[in-house]
């Protein structure tokens, strides 16, 4: 990609609040079509071009967003008075909880069920919903529920030592020890929750996915002798209409590996909805040269993701439901989630379902357990009513979040001049959702509704019994002027906030009305520390203490050209960001950069050293950590960039670039994976694996995956 071409679309992503722009713009064009349609009769010689209409019905095929009003909150007089103002977000003393927590409890009945999903027929399961024009339902409107609350718990184990200091693997990511060897893993989020990867390791084999080969690769690491000792295929696609699957990641246990994905039966089903499957094909490794096919395993719903907690699977599915039209007559059953192990199917009962009172959607979320040292059954299955965009797990803790876009209209006003107007003001919520996991059992805790949108799970954040969250929130607000032809005007504003919440999901502790018009683009908890980056045209790096959980604190805030996408600790007093550089007067995105924070002084953060790789200008690590390789105890930092795999070394003084593969274009920016086992460095791609010198980065193998 050339790079005024990527400027162009960075600035687009990172600049333009794109996302956004393009939901406002549907909204606008439905708006106005709604708007001018109403008014024809006062109107009747203005003629309304039909060409709107259109442009709004593509608009919404293409983004998939179905516009509707929500009425959650009755707009205040001083709002309404003075239209043309820009409209500024203001605290409220709850810090933005929009509605208020609740404990969940079992659906009841599959009749209470198809009433909530009844009252939310005309909504649009997505990505970013609309609220349905009855507005956020209550608890009590949401069903009738079982008497009992589900007991919260409000102690919860915490990454600390016995002084309380923060514990973070000085090492790097993922080092394990078999007794024999030293390895390293996935680049996970919490020390002791596996994520599942297209690459895996136990130190004595390397496990690798080619989703290109459609086959598992079992690679034994020996430096320059590395050789591939057998691979399988995985089941094919067959071309038909009603039989489809995607392999995504794998999970590894022991002598158990389980294959995750998604897949598609469009041909048998009960109805329109029971198509789309979770899998997790479960093999045998007993004999690496011939693994075996024991068990598959399904839950309704795309793959979302899973992790590994002290022997137990966790899968998580979205299950969409996209009937809109219900009646008496619908039995809500046949739309219940199902879970399937070999040819045994079974239908989750009321008391595994749950409402998200928060939510306005129809689709369900799925989470099921597996004994993965056993991989034959599922232990535990538990759905909730209502979607899944992130999901972050402590290890006794489940989050579950779901963004919701709402657009609040008013009545048509006059203001101090008599001209008349309406406003619209819309914004983007997020709806939370807590699950514990103890024992490998799954049990609803909490939710709630905060405003602002999540950016990816490293956003939230377990730890003491608290739940911490930093949001981006934003508010448009658009004046159609009703006087004669419809005229427009808009109004935008943005900023950035950071909640504290108990186990019962009551607000604690809040920040807001940080970084005025910017977005939140990474964010590393670190104990009683938070430390986010926020970015228009420079980096602030905030530094927020949360050793007052009431009383978070900013402790300084470090503005730098660029920005940081991704935050990693690099060891004591250090805070290694992965990101871009950028032009300080346009804030346009230029090369990757690295930068070393020293936050040996919370209180005054530095940039202790940086480089820019002026060769690379991409690099996904903001929505794919698991392609970062890190090794603090060599200083060593690895990633894809563009088409090509780059290792760095940090000392005191900088980084210095060590090693690169050119991986093709195939690869692109996250096809590839670094780790080492003993004195090896390995470069896993989809169709080949280098070896290298740890300490020198000399090439010692290229072992072809075919």
């Amino acid at each position: 990609m050339f790079k005024d071409d990527y400027r162009k679309e960075t600035d687009s992503v990172h600049v333009r609040d794109s996302l956004l722009d393009e939901i406002k713009a549907a909204d606008a064009l439905r708006v106005r079509s709604e708007r001018k349609q109403a008014d024809r009769k006062r109107q009747w010689l203005v003629a309304i071009p039909t060409t709107v209409a259109a442009a709004a019905a593509c608009v919404a095929l293409v983004f998939g967003i179905r516009a509707g009003r929500n009425n959650r909150a009755t707009m205040s007089a001083d709002a309404e008075a003075a239209p043309q103002e820009a409209y500024v977000m203001t605290a409220s003393a709850e810090g933005d909880l929009l509605t208020a927590p609740s404990a969940p409890s079992p659906v009841g009945s599959y009749e209470a069920l198809g009433a909530v999903m009844r009252e939310r027929a005309n909504t649009r399961y997505g990505g970013y919903a609309v609220s349905a024009a009855t507005g956020f339902m209550t608890d009590a409107e949401a069903a009738p529920m079982a008497e009992e609350a589900v007991e919260v718990p409000m102690e919860m184990p915490a990454p600390a030592d016995a002084d309380g200091v923060y514990v973070n693997d000085s090492k790097g990511v993922g080092i394990g020890d078999t007794g024999e060897k030293r390895y390293s893993g996935t680049n996970n989020q919490v020390e002791g929750v596996d994520e599942a990867d297209i690459v895996k390791t136990d130190g004595d084999w390397i496990y690798t996915l080619s989703r290109s080969q459609n086959k598992v690769f079992i690679v034994a690491p020996d430096g320059k002798d590395t050789k591939v000792v057998s691979s399988f295929k995985l089941k094919e696609n067959d071309g038909k209409s009603d039989d489809w699957r995607e392999y995504q990641e794998m999970i590894l246990f022991g002598d158990r590996l389980y294959l995750l994905g998604t897949y598609a039966n469009w041909g048998d089903k009960v109805n329109d909805e029971d198509r789309i499957y979770s899998f997790a094909e479960v093999y045998d490794l007993g004999d690496r040269t011939a693994p075996k096919l024991t068990e598959t395993h399904k839950q309704q719903g795309g793959y979302q993701t899973s992790r590994l907690v002290d022997g137990t699977l966790v899968i998580v599915s979205d299950y969409r439901v996209y009937s809109y039209w219900w009646d008496e007559t619908i039995d809500p059953i046949i739309y219940c989630p199902r879970v399937v192990t070999n040819d045994a199917s079974e239908q989750l009962g009321p008391e595994d379902i749950y409402v998200n009172p928060n939510s306005t959607e129809t689709g369900f979320t799925v989470v099921t357990t597996i004994d993965a040292a056993d991989g034959t059954q599922f232990d535990s299955h538990k759905a909730v009513l209502g979607g899944c965009n992130q999901v972050y797990c402590s290890g006794t803790d489940l989050l579950i979040a779901s963004s919701e876009w709402h657009s609040d209209q008013s009545d048509e006003q006059t203001d101090e001049n008599g001209k008349h107007f309406v406003k619209t003001v819309s914004g983007s919520d997020t709806n939370l959702f807590r699950f514990t996991l103890n024992d490998g059992k799954v049990e609803a805790a909490a939710s709630t509704k905060l405003a602002g949108t999540l950016l990816n799970q490293f956003c939230m954040d377990a730890y003491n019994g608290y739940y911490r969250l930093v949001v981006t929130r934003n508010e448009d607000v658009q004046i159609i002027w009703t006087d004669g032809i419809d005229t427009y005007d808009w109004t935008n504003s943005s900023d950035c906030a950071l909640y504290v919440l108990d186990g019962s999901f009551e607000t604690v502790g809040v920040l807001e009305n940080l970084a005025k018009d910017e977005r939140v683009q990474s964010v590393r908890f670190m104990g009683d520390t938070a430390y986010f980056v926020t970015f228009r045209q420079v980096d602030p790096l905030f530094a927020v203490d949360l050793t007052d959980p009431a009383h978070p604190e900013i402790l300084s805030t470090l503005k730098i050209p660029g920005f940081s996408a991704y935050l990693h600790p690099f060891g004591e007093g250090k805070l290694l960001g992965i990101g871009f550089d950028a032009d300080e007067e346009h804030g346009w995105t230029e090369n990757v950069k690295l930068s070393m924070f020293d936050i040996s002084d919370r209180a005054n953060v530095t940039e202790a050293f940086k480089l820019s790789v002026k060769d690379a200008n991409y690099t996904s690590v903001q929505y794919n950590h698991k392609i970062v390789f890190v090794d603090v105890e060599s200083g060593t930092v690895a990633f894809p960039a563009d088409s090509t795999y780059y290792v760095f070394r940090a000392d005191d003084k900088g980084f210095t670039e060590v090693g690169r593969i050119e991986l093709g274009e195939g690869y692109w920016y996250d096809g590839a994976r670094g780790l080492f086992v003993e004195d090896a460095f390995y470069v896993v791609g989809d169709s080949e694996i280098v070896a290298l010198s740890f300490e020198s980065m000399e090439k010692l193998a290229a072992v072809k995956l075919k």
